[in-house]
């Protein structure tokens, strides 16, 4: 049975500030919570369904996560779901670390991603593609907001994410490796010739890269459209989506393995 300082402890986190407070998050869903207990994140407590206990197969080293039964009624009280899923979980938002040295690796940059569902996007696509790791200016969006950790579908266990100044960390390697950025007066993506490690600046959703941040972009990277030149029919390209290309053509250039 759920109780009711649980109840408003689930519903608390759905904020920024109460998730930092608390040093917790939300995982919802059979998915996302088999990812979660596959994980090393520290698991705080599982709300499940009878179902879910009873067909769930948890992983020995999480025996003794403590699983608390509830109604598909209570789960519909602490649901950040449209259609509630069997089971939701706490989790400990674990300790950051500076990004640290990553010659030879492949990083995006994000300039200001505002909107959870392209930042989840974002992480399953890099994870997807074999990407390094992620930073993200200060004022991005929180990774650990519920609509980032469902749109990631598990990506956000696994790969490496900091925030950082973002202006300071080109800076300091803008001089080590190639800073990739997609501007529209850039190189047609298909014909870069990407380096076998660098960073990629992701521009914000509405307004691109910032303007203090483009002196720093080395390579110039266009997603060309349907019309010629380096414009499509559409205003833009969604964010994830321009992501998706690049990390996808950096691949195709330099596979793993």
């Amino acid at each position: 049975m759920l109780s009711k300082n649980q109840l408003k402890l689930i519903n608390s986190l759905r904020l920024s500030k109460n998730r930092q407070e608390e040093g917790l998050f939300i995982a919802e869903g059979v998915k996302l919570v088999d990812e979660l207990l596959s994980s090393d994140f520290a698991v705080e407590k599982i709300f499940a369904t009878d179902g879910w206990i009873s067909g769930s197969h948890i992983p020995k080293h999480r025996y003794l996560v403590d699983i608390v039964e509830i109604s598909q009624q209570e789960l519909e009280k602490i649901s950040v779901l449209n259609t509630p899923n069997q089971v939701l979980a706490i989790a400990r938002i674990p300790e950051t670390h500076a990004a640290g040295d990553f010659s030879g690796e492949w990083v995006l940059a994000l300039d200001q991603i505002r909107d959870p569902g392209n930042l989840g996007t974002i992480i399953r696509t890099a994870d997807w593609f074999g990407i390094d790791r992620i930073v993200a200016a200060s004022g991005s969006v929180d990774i650990w907001n519920p609509k980032v950790v469902q749109a990631s579908m598990g990506s956000v266990f696994r790969m490496p994410f900091h925030y950082v100044d973002l202006q300071k960390f080109l800076n300091t390697h803008a001089s080590q490796v190639p800073v990739y950025g997609t501007l529209l007066e850039g190189e047609d993506v298909t014909t870069v010739r990407f380096k076998t490690g660098g960073i990629v600046v992701i521009g914000n959703e509405s307004r691109g890269i910032s303007e203090e941040i483009i002196p720093l972009i080395t390579g110039r990277i266009t997603i060309p459209g349907a019309l010629k030149g380096p414009k499509g029919r559409a205003e833009s390209l969604n964010a994830s989506i321009a992501a998706a290309l690049i990390c996808y053509e950096i691949r195709r250039q330099h596979p793993l393995g």
